[in-house]
């Protein structure tokens, strides 16, 4: 009885493999409209077209009025494409009209417009449109047919074959699938296997997760060739990816059918009749007849097997009742006689044996597998009702199917009934031979089974081999790609550098500039006095009249220096604000760097800045305008670099040991950034792990010289470190400052690291002409 059912599920099963198309890999389609609304006139909008049209199409469910929507836009791309002389674009929108109109039954129309634009592919050598024919022509021929599965199977070949030439992944992934499909309907088991393979590794790089029609064809293919193991694992498989996917249309409609054929297979009719129940719902839900006959024959044939037959009948008679074509009254006429001969209801069962030979008188001679279908029912019926006549007659003309258009299921069907029928005739040796050929037919199917599982096998482990080859190609590409961004970065970084430095060169330049011309003027203005004086003592003898000329010429130059100081005091201010400016520059650009190395960099450039600007902010807020409080401008500096990089709170102290120092503006700078490195390279490298420490800054003046220490008691220099091969940005800038201010430069590595610095103190210009013209007035 189970060989019945599996030659009737062969009829039923071809409405649902008709239906059941190929993701066109275009997109959702609520995208696609959205797309088609902000396109403008020209190609794209075309593509989106074409793309809704095969979409519409690829849903349609053989309804009419949904083809008939995907033959507009069909219609509405091609007489775009022929204004904007676009090829392509006419080309796929004649395509595309001839596969609706095929699904529509008409398939002379289809077959005409496919060799139009067969013709045209070639004519502009468009070697995807000439694919895109081939799916169409293909499209054109029935798969009930043996000539014509033929004829369709050689058109989904070389289709295939130019995708692939082309590297068209898109229109590969469908070409894969519908090839598959033929080779599985010519019992071509490997090479589905392979073809199906191929798609699942097609649909990864398109990073395509709807891949569950794939491995459901893999299951069904497996379940067509006894491999029941495989068969289900795969199945839960299509429906996992369904589920993750959001899939809920007929595809996983036939995804539960399949699971529930399977368990038919191995008589496990209860878990079978839960797939069934799934699958009939979806049916019910998008009102598609074809699936539900399918699901239901599916149902009707379990419970008659649970012995639930009142159940299977509100299923038969709706499937009645549906049935209005010849070819869908044969199918219930098969399921009725099935299932009322399996529940021995053989007087009602006696009706559609009537009935069916009816239909059968109707076929045409070529519908080889409708026929042996017919005819082993009626010889199963008669067999039951034990008119052994009419049972040998209709098994003989089942053994009259020419072998080329035969399966092995229907020749073991066969050698079953004649082994039954000689039993009960009592012709035993006939019986016997008869049972030994179903038994070879049988070893010959387990065979089978073994060789298939074996190609399966095989053909997963190369998959896995071309994916690890692909992962392995594909890391290597990551790697250069992330060698090339960090390249980029370094780049981007060193660039940015040179223009701080740039800046900070300019800013240092022109204070300098700046400096020199208020040195000048002051010494202008002291020899002009001075001059000024002399003349004043030669002209004038009475000493009062004098004292008052001098004490005018003093209070001029009161006046004058004030000036200058203010002078320079605004100028110390824009200064400040400037280098305030570049802080900020530096911290927005930080905000843009996703790479650890960059900020660091960003953040240790910014704090350099930071203590140039301290200077100049310390000018501007004390009187003096060459000079500043060493102690005051050190003790701002080390608060600022505690709040910026010492994030672990309280866990490093920092003491400082400063003498009163008031220090020539030309000397604070390279000791503010000196200091700047010297305490960040402790706190980045001194305490590993985030461990306690202390820091200590001591600045001591003698005998005309200062000595600055900067010393940790963390975990000191490594191993192989040498001061003077040290290359890295901050010993360079501490080397070459401590140069700058004629110094000497020493790196102690005893219980922690003591950077020590000792250069002698300059007098500034401006410092000895105010003295100088102390004295004078004195």
């Amino acid at each position: 009885m189970k060989i019945i059912y599996l030659l009737i599920l062969l009829i039923l099963i071809s409405k649902p493999i008709k239906a059941q198309r190929n993701d066109p890999n275009d997109g959702p389609e609520s995208v696609l409209w959205e797309k088609l609304r902000s396109s403008k006139e020209g190609p794209d909008k075309i593509r989106v077209q074409l793309a809704l049209g095969r979409t519409l199409l690829y849903r349609s469910g053989d309804k009419f009025e949904t083809i008939d929507s995907a033959i507009k836009f069909g219609i509405l791309a091609e007489k775009e494409s022929r204004k904007n002389n676009f090829s392509e674009g006419v080309i796929n929108a004649m395509a595309l009209k001839s596969i609706c109109f095929s699904q529509k039954g008409k398939r002379s129309i289809g077959f005409k417009l496919a060799k139009e634009a067969l013709a045209f592919s070639k004519k502009v050598k468009y070697n995807n449109g000439i694919a895109e024919s081939y799916m169409a022509i293909a499209e054109c021929y029935p798969f009930h047919i043996p000539d014509s599965l033929r004829l369709k199977t050689y058109y989904y070949n070389k289709a295939t074959a130019i995708f692939r030439q082309e590297n068209n992944m898109k229109r590969l992934a469908a070409a894969l699938e519908l090839d598959a499909e033929m080779c599985f309907l010519v019992t071509k088991k490997v090479e589905t296997i392979k073809l199906l393979f191929e798609a699942l590794n097609v649909n990864k790089i398109l990073g395509n997760r709807k891949v569950q029609g794939i491995y459901w064809m893999i299951a069904r293919t497996s379940n067509r060739f006894g491999d029941y193991p495989d068969a289900v694992k795969y199945n839960l498989l299509a429906i996992k990816t369904a589920n993750a996917v959001g899939d809920s249309t007929l595809k996983l409609c036939s995804i539960y059918h399949s699971m529930a054929t399977i368990y038919i297979n191995i008589s496990d009719y209860s878990q079978a009749l839960y797939y069934s129940l799934k699958a009939l719902d979806i049916a019910r839900r998008y009102n598609d007849t074809g699936y539900f006959m399918t699901v239901a024959f599916a149902l009707a044939h379990e419970y008659t097997r649970l012995d639930k037959f009142s159940k299977a009948v509100p299923l038969l008679k709706e499937m009645e009742k549906l049935s209005s074509a010849d070819y869908d009254k044969m199918g219930v006429a098969l399921c009725y006689l099935s299932n009322l001969t399996y529940a021995k209801r053989f007087n009602e069962a006696a009706i559609y044996a009537q009935k069916l030979k009816q239909q059968l008188a109707k076929l045409p001679p070529d519908s080889y597998l409708e026929r042996i279908t017919g005819y082993n029912n009626l010889a199963n019926y008669y067999l039951g009702t034990r008119q052994i006549r009419k049972a040998y007659y209709y098994t003989d003309l089942q053994a009259t199917i020419p072998a080329k258009n035969s399966i092995p299921i229907y020749n073991k069907a066969i050698q079953f009934d004649y082994y039954r029928l000689d039993s009960i005739k009592g012709d035993f040796r006939s019986a016997f031979n008869h049972y030994r050929n179903y038994q070879k037919m049988i070893d010959s199917g387990l065979n089978v089974t073994k060789a298939y599982q074996i190609s399966l096998l095989q053909i997963e482990s190369d998959t896995e081999k071309k994916n690890d080859q692909i992962e392995a190609l594909n890391k290597q590409a990551l790697a250069k790609d992330n060698i090339l961004k960090r390249n980029q970065l370094i780049q981007r970084v060193i660039i940015v550098g040179c223009i701080m430095m740039a800046i900070i060169t300019a800013l240092v330049y022109s204070r300098y500039r700046l400096k020199q011309r208020s040195n000048a003027l002051l010494l202008k203005q002291k020899s002009e006095i001075d001059q000024q004086n002399l003349e004043l003592q030669k002209l004038v003898g009475d000493k009062n009249h004098l004292i008052f000329d001098k004490d005018e010429l003093l209070l001029e130059k009161d006046v004058l220096l004030k000036d200058k100081d203010l002078l320079i005091k605004e100028v110390n201010h824009r200064v400040k604000n400037n280098l305030q400016i570049v802080m900020n520059l530096l911290q927005s650009q930080s905000t843009y760097m996703a790479n650890e190395s960059a900020q660091q960099a960003i953040l240790e450039g910014q704090n350099r800045v930071r203590s140039i600007a301290l200077i100049h902010d310390q000018l501007f807020k004390t009187e003096s305008v060459t000079e500043i409080d060493l102690a005051c401008y050190i003790a701002e500096l080390i608060h600022s670099l505690d709040y910026s990089i010492n994030t672990e709170g309280d866990k490093i102290n920092i003491r400082l040991d400063i003498d009163a120092i008031m220090l020539d503006v030309s000397q604070a700078i390279p000791v503010g950034i000196i200091l700047n490195e010297g305490v960040t390279n402790a706190f980045k490298h001194a305490f590993p792990g985030n461990s306690a420490g202390e820091i200590r800054i001591t600045v001591k003046k003698i005998t005309g010289k200062i000595r600055m220490c900067i010393s940790d008691n963390g975990a000191g220099l490594p191993k192989d470190f040498k001061a003077e091969k040290a290359n890295s940005l901050g010993m360079t800038l501490i080397r070459g400052l401590a140069g700058q201010l004629r110094g000497t430069f020493h790196i102690i590595d005893h219980e922690g690291v003591t950077i020590s610095i000792e250069f002698p103190v300059l007098i500034s210009d401006l410092a000895m002409v105010t003295a100088g013209a102390e004295t004078e007035n004195v």
